[in-house]
């Protein structure tokens, strides 16, 4: 997708928010794309509109949103996944936009904090949702264990909005993404050169010496960022 940052002060600096296609967030969050599109465009009919509030609608004239939005994604996906009707979501979610006063209150540290997570779960028990656990796992995980889930590999800014993300902590820990630095894309930790430039290097050149060399980097940060890249790709 072309990113083209918005300088008529009529949208997002597309440069700040980062940026995101419906395949794009399908390979980070590991859910269907079609999954994914009904969230963010809603589906045929007037009582399935979206669930989350997209930042910003088309570009190049095809569906994207930011990072504030791909975080409330994971929150969506996880409740999907326990079970939770798309109804009893997009409830949720409007309830506690309101009752936090946050656009993306999924995308800030609130919902992590204690009374954050009371508020969550009193308005998840009205709308019929008293236990929400990990089908993943098969472990049923209530309160504090659900949200440690949610918030590992988050990084907040001092206002407690979601800064950046390490996607893989355990596999790749050097790899984040941020929405000031390459559009959102996966970087690589103080370097901010994407991983995938990194992999396809690797592929041009058939070196990970070379590469590291080329871009003023470990081995080890090359290999890092061509192990991610091979795992977004396998799970794709």
């Amino acid at each position: 997708m072309r990113k083209t940052a918005k300088s008529d002060g009529k949208g997002p600096d597309l440069s700040r928010v980062g940026i995101y296609s419906v395949s794009e967030a399908a390979i980070l969050l590991g859910v269907a794309p079609q999954r994914i599109r009904g969230w963010v465009q809603g589906w045929s009919g007037a009582s399935r509109a979206p669930i989350v509030e997209n930042d910003l609608g088309r570009v190049d004239k095809r569906n994207a949103f930011s990072f504030a939005n791909l975080m409330e994604l994971r929150f969506i996906a996880f409740f999907s996944d326990a079970n939770v009707s798309l109804h009893e979501i997009r409830s949720i979610m409007d309830e506690v936009r309101a009752e936090l006063n946050r656009p993306h209150p999924f995308a800030t540290n609130l919902v992590f904090k204690t009374d954050g997570a009371k508020i969550v779960a009193e308005i998840a028990h009205k709308n019929g949702v008293s236990d929400i656990y990990d089908l993943r796992s098969r472990n049923f995980e209530m309160g504090a264990v659900v949200y440690k889930t949610l918030k590992d590999g988050m990084v907040f800014d001092p206002k407690g909005n979601a800064q950046a993300w390490y996607p893989r902590q355990s596999l790749a820990p050097n790899v984040l993404l941020h929405p000031c630095i390459a559009f959102g894309r996966p970087v690589l930790k103080g370097s901010g050169i994407p991983t995938e430039a990194i992999a396809d290097a690797v592929r041009a050149e058939g070196s990970i010496d070379t590469v590291a060399e080329l871009f003023e980097i470990t081995k080890r940060r090359v290999q890092e960022a061509v192990t991610f890249e091979s795992h977004l790709r396998r799970a794709a």
